[in-house]
C-alpha cells in the first residue's frame, strides 16, 4: 500500500510541476485565485521545475542502486533550470547580475551528472525503470 501512495504522490508532484512550468497563469489562478505578475511568472516556472525534479527523485525504481533516482532528479532539475534561465536571459528583461552565472553553473552540473550516467551506463541499464 505504501508503494501505491508513494507512486500517487510522485505523479501528482510531477503533474503539478508540469502545470506550473507549462501554464503558470492557470496553475496560480487555480491555487491562489490570482495570476502571477512580472517576476512571478518565471518564479512559478522555477517552482514547476523543482516539483518535477522532486517527483523524479522520489520515483521507486526496480533496481535503484545507490542514489540513482536522486541523481536523475538532479539531472532533470539542472537541465530544466539551464533551459528556463537561458530563455529568461534571452527573451525577457528579468536579468539579474547572477542570471548568467546561474545558467553556466547549472549547465556544468547537468553535463557532469549526464557524464556520470554515461560512464556507468545507467541510463541504458535495463532495470532502470519505474516499478509501477
Amino acid at each position: 500500500m505504501l508503494g501505491f501512495v508513494v507512486a500517487v504522490a510522485v505523479w501528482l508532484e510531477i503533474l503539478a510541476g508540469a502545470s506550473f512550468l507549462i501554464a503558470p497563469g492557470i496553475a496560480c489562478r487555480l491555487l491562489f485565485a490570482y495570476p502571477p505578475d512580472g517576476v512571478g511568472i518565471p518564479l512559478a516556472r522555477f517552482a514547476g521545475v523543482a516539483l518535477i525534479a522532486l517527483g523524479i527523485a522520489c520515483l521507486p525504481w526496480a533496481d535503484p542502486g545507490p542514489h540513482r533516482s536522486a541523481a536523475l532528479g538532479l539531472l532533470v532539475f539542472n537541465v530544466e533550470v539551464t533551459a528556463l534561465f537561458s530563455f529568461l536571459a534571452f527573451a525577457t528583461t528579468f536579468r539579474g547580475v547572477l542570471l548568467w552565472p546561474a545558467v553556466v553553473l547549472h549547465a556544468i552540473l547537468a553535463v557532469a551528472l549526464l557524464q556520470q550516467f554515461r560512464t556507468r551506463n545507467s541510463l541504458h541499464h535495463s532495470s532502470m525503470r519505474p516499478i509501477f
